[in-house]
């Protein structure tokens, strides 16, 4: 499936869905931040496309620790940041 990642401008992050039951299940849509973009995974600076490519890059760990997050508590916004990778 191709990503649906973008480009959040106002929160300054990536927006991406995740299906914590599968593609037939629930649609969710979690952020991860530009910073966690930059400091966990590597992002190269230079614009808005950089950042969603990196989250495409790395959207197993990313997808898995949102979804981690929504598993916590469903009722909740999901939005990544560094340290939610301290562990991980």
């Amino acid at each position: 499936m191709a990503s649906e990642a973008i480009f959040h401008a106002a929160t300054g992050s990536v927006q991406f869905a995740i299906y914590p039951d599968g593609f037939d299940g629930a649609r969710i849509i979690a952020r991860i931040d530009e910073e966690a973009l930059h400091t966990r995974f590597h992002a190269p600076e230079g614009g808005d496309s950089e950042l969603v490519q990196t989250y495409a890059r790395n959207a197993d760990s990313i997808d898995a620790m949102a979804t981690v997050r929504f598993r916590e508590n469903p009722n909740v916004a999901i939005c990544l940041h560094s340290n939610d990778f301290q562990n991980a």
